[in-house]
């Protein structure tokens, strides 16, 4: 349907409405929604190890937000993000149609299921979740999704949902509460496009108002106050008031926590571990999208065969690294999926730590270790040369870098380590250079997945992250089944065979995904199943267990 016409679309939305109508009381629905019986609103915090105590409403948490949140973005609209924080704040007063849990699976939220339309490609059905009003009363209806939509596509570039205006080709109304989206592409993947937070018709209008479980009861540049929304379509929260207050980095939220403050910081602080104490301050690590990679350069022979990338990485000892430079906040990983996500495969972690294993296959490759301690193969040293970036603020990959080149100097391979600037964020810098100019041999790499987990990107040969040039053709047929995969089973299969094939061609070696933290105050109980993004989808489950 891409060059479609509005007007072809809306005959054949009229011709094909007694269909979808029917459809409706028969729609397959996601995960947690089987059958698609509505679900009912979770009554009771998930299970800790504070099972037994017993939550109470009351109390008030207080949360760091960005210094001067509305500069550049005057209507505090949640589309226009760039931290983590704001994204925390405006979680808790917008939702999306279609909300990703803990394992990166897609669950309802204001869309309380889906379908595939009938007689329309790569179309679904959309059905709004009914009682939804929004902050002031009013009824959540299909014309707030198409503004928001709209609205989206205004903002184009600027919007950190900007992947959504690229994946979705239009929506349209059926009635108050259906919804047609047409994706330009098929699959369930596609609906992870729906992630992004709807917001009331006229946002100049409507500004912090939402549907969430907190409404806003004031708010400036300097303090964002809010209280439990007693009329959320879900149980309401615990906790009765949440209160942000600007801070201008991580590492002053840190201190303002120290200090008394705040109650809680999420960071990406290695030594977050500092913070713990018994009795006071509950330290808990969650996973995040930040995938840790050692890039190959397949344009060079050396690095086009197989078995020298597998001796590479079995050279190195991933447990070690992350013990020494990253003060174990990271989990090893052999595929780039999340090791928590819904679609990894453990069965295929076939990349171990194994010295012996690798000088077998360099010795068949034709090295020999010489005595003084390198490989050689017709009297030239194996030496690699190691791109990696450093910042003045964060030299962690750096540290990396050094640790891997000692290991694999162990198994006689002498590597060149070469350092360039680079800050978070930059679209142009002295490590980008060097990247895209491929006088390297390995390079370090750190990249942010979608929670999608599109690896069309990575494993394409046009793909805007194969900084390598892995050719890819193999992977093309499995990329497509799995873009195409319309169920769960379908999809989670044609995973499972992406991750299988990659493990056996290692175009990339995943090393780890970062892990971050969450320092908070030790009375904060029910603080369970969270990761990045959403790091507060589940704060309705949490208390304050305070005398």
């Amino acid at each position: 349907m891409k060059n479609t016409s509005s007007k072809r679309i809306t005959e054949r939305l009229c011709l094909a409405l007694a269909a979808v109508l029917l459809a409706a009381f028969l729609c397959a629905c996601a995960r947690g929604n089987p059958g698609g019986a509505t679900p009912a609103p979770q009554q009771t915090p998930e299970p800790t190890a504070d099972a037994e105590l017993s939550p109470a409403p009351g109390g008030k948490l207080r949360m760091a937000m960005p210094e001067n949140l509305s500069v550049g973005n005057a209507f505090y609209d949640p589309l226009i993000v760039n931290t983590e924080e704001a994204l925390n704040l405006y979680s808790l007063v917008f939702e999306p149609l279609i909300a990703v849990d803990e394992t990166n699976g897609l669950v309802p939220c204001l869309a309380i299921n889906w379908s595939a339309a009938p007689h329309l490609e790569n179309a679904w059905m959309i059905n709004l979740r009914e009682g939804v009003r929004w902050h002031t009363g009013a009824a959540l209806t299909a014309d707030d999704v198409i503004y928001t939509f709209d609205h989206l596509r205004q903002l184009g570039a600027e919007s950190y949902y900007k992947s959504s205006v690229n994946a979705i080709e239009s929506i349209m109304k059926l009635d108050a509460t259906t919804l047609i989206v047409t994706m330009n592409s098929p699959g369930l993947m596609s609906l992870y496009s729906l992630n992004f937070p709807i917001i009331k018709r006229d946002i100049s209008a409507s500004v912090l108002v939402g549907t969430g479980a907190y409404r806003v009861t004031s708010y400036n540049d300097e303090r964002i106050a809010m209280s439990a929304n007693a009329d959320w379509w879900d149980r309401p929260p615990y906790v009765q008031a949440v209160e942000f207050l600007a801070r201008d980095s991580n590492e002053t939220a840190l201190a303002s926590y120290a200090a008394g403050q705040l109650d809680l910081v999420p960071t990406a602080l290695l030594a977050a571990g500092k913070y713990g104490d018994a009795g006071v301050t509950v330290v808990r690590d969650y996973m995040t999208q930040g995938m840790e990679t050692m890039l190959f350069n397949h344009r060079r022979s050396l690095l086009a065969k197989n078995d020298l990338r597998r001796a590479v990485a079995m050279s190195i000892n991933r447990t070690r690294i992350i013990a020494n430079v990253y003060m174990n906040r990271a989990r090893s990983c052999d595929v780039p999926v999340p090791p928590d996500s819904w679609l990894y495969n453990g069965s295929n972690r076939q990349i171990d730590y194994d010295p012996q294993g690798a000088a077998a296959l360099l010795s068949g490759l034709g090295y020999t270790l010489h005595d003084d301690g390198l490989l050689y193969s017709g009297g030239e040293p194996l030496t690699l040369t190691l791109l990696v970036s450093s910042s003045s603020e964060n030299t962690t990959r750096a540290d990396a870098a050094a640790a891997i080149a000692s290991q694999l100097a162990q198994v006689g391979v002498t590597v060149n380590v070469v350092t360039a600037a680079h800050n978070y964020g930059q679209t142009e810098s002295e490590f980008l250079t060097l990247l895209s100019q491929m006088n390297w041999d390995i390079a370090l790499v750190g990249f942010n997945l979608s929670v999608a987990n599109d690896l069309a990107p990575y494993l394409t040969v046009n793909g805007a992250n194969n900084f390598g040039a892995f050719p890819g053709e193999e992977f093309t047929p499995l990329l497509r089944e799995a873009r195409n995969a319309a169920d769960e089973e379908s999809l989670r299969s044609a995973f499972y065979a992406l991750e299988a094939k990659f493990t056996e061609d290692l175009p990339f070696l995943v090393l780890y995904f970062r892990l971050n933290s969450l320092v908070a105050r030790a009375e904060l109980k029910g603080v369970a199943a969270f990761r990045e993004p959403a790091l507060l989808r589940n704060i309705k489950n949490w208390y304050l267990n305070e005398e």
